[in-house]
């Protein structure tokens, strides 16, 4: 399979999509042609930038839609409106596993209208409605709950499992939890919320292994809350490298290096052509797929992964411009401690004139919550994951924003 055959088996949802999206307000303010025969006309289609659309313009009001706050793939908080979707079926080994034990699942406690969370938990709970379902914000519960069912089902994004592990493996340590009681028959974990290396999901593997003395099977999902599930990444069918197989209902497409999607929906918030921003290649494996490697953001447009979210430091910095009425640049440096599950932020903000102290606190408090409120770090806060320090230098800084990770560029 390639492009063009990929592009002519959906051709008639993505006619649909078209048409849908040329009744928006947007698509109606755009010179759009009435329809495209093939691939060739389709690519000469806008692409829908994220941070230039209102995403209200692309509303189409429709039966059974949720609403999502989210910040998305840009880091600049909207509001979108879809369906709350659908899980591929699971392989019949791991169905029959969840549906024949007493299972738990289980995922830190999430704001309201967060859709991956939410998403998850209404399916879960549909597919396997004998399921305990349970949310963990703070330790003690984090403890009490992990001690139930004999099937585990983690939901997490990579930092927050780092963390549940860490205090797992000092409970046992201190005797706060003994190992028989947390002993599972089995336990699947999900991870998602942003890019995550083959060592780093293979040690988290080996310490579930370890705390819960049972086989651990793991899946990848890629996506963002505005589009919902893009693809997944199971080892043992995809092999070593993490690649994610997509779902039919999406188109995807690699522009310049930039993965670009098209969801099948019709109705609520209608993407044509959604430019994600992040860095990645379309790969084709005979029938399947398509199957999409990622490669996350480039550092250059200053989007910062939180928590398993994204903060839009460039929009930081501009806002802050405009605050102070002065040239601003940001220095951002993110220090995450895998063993310990916790994430150390410094934001250093590099201004022309020395700022008094009542505006530095001032300065300090909208920064905090901007940070909070694009990463949807509640619980994050409360569980102490997230450590946030700001400081201020008036050295001259060339560039808005620069952005080092564990103390490297």
């Amino acid at each position: 399979m390639n492009m063009e055959e990929y592009f002519d088996r959906n051709k008639e949802k993505l006619r649909q999509v078209f048409e849908r999206f040329r009744n928006t307000t947007y698509g109606k303010k755009l010179n759009l042609p009435l329809n495209f025969k093939d691939y060739g006309e389709f690519v000469k289609l806008p692409l829908l930038d994220p941070e230039k659309v209102d995403l209200q313009q692309l509303n189409i009001p429709g039966e059974g839609l949720r609403q999502f706050t989210t910040s998305g793939v840009s880091g600049h908080k909207k509001t979108v409106y879809r369906d709350i979707g659908t899980i591929v079926s699971y392989p019949r080994e791991m169905d029959e596993t969840l549906r024949n034990n007493k299972t738990l699942f289980l995922h830190s406690k999430r704001r309201e209208n967060e859709s991956y969370y939410e998403t998850h938990d209404f399916n879960h709970k549909r597919m396997y409605p004998q399921g305990i379902f349970r949310e963990y914000g703070n330790i003690e519960e984090l403890l009490k709950y992990v001690q139930e069912g004999n099937v585990l089902f983690i939901v997490e994004y990579p930092l927050m499992t780092e963390w549940f592990c860490y205090q797992l493996e000092n409970a046992l340590e201190n005797s706060k939890i003994l190992p028989k009681n947390i002993r599972k028959r089995k336990v699947y974990l999900e991870l998602s919320g942003e890019p995550v290396t083959r060592s780093q999901v293979e040690n988290i593997v080996e310490r579930l292994k370890k705390i819960f003395q049972t086989e651990v099977d793991y899946v990848v999902t890629y996506g963002s809350n505005e589009i919902g599930h893009i693809g997944t990444y199971t080892p043992t069918i995809h092999g070593s490298e993490i690649i994610y197989e997509t779902i039919p209902s999406v188109f995807v497409e690699e522009i310049n290096n930039e993965i670009i999607i098209t969801p099948f929906r019709t109705e609520g918030t209608i993407l044509l052509r959604y430019k994600t921003g992040d860095k990645g290649a379309i790969i084709f494996k005979g029938d399947r797929g398509p199957f999409l490697k990622v490669l996350g953001k480039n550092p250059e447009e200053g989007i910062l992964y939180v928590a398993g979210a994204q903060v839009n430091i460039a929009e930081l910095a501009s806002i802050l411009r405009s605050l102070l009425k002065s040239p601003v640049g940001l220095v951002v440096n993110k220090d995450e401690d895998e063993r310990a599950g916790r994430c150390n932020l410094n934001i250093n903000l590099h201004t022309v004139f020395p700022i008094d102290d009542s505006t530095r606190n001032k300065v300090s408090l909208f920064i905090k919550k901007f940070i909070m409120d694009s990463a949807v770090l509640e619980i994050e806060n409360h569980l102490g994951i997230t450590n946030l320090e700001i400081t201020y230098s008036n050295e001259p800084l060339k560039k808005q924003f620069i952005i080092y990770k564990k103390g490297g560029k």
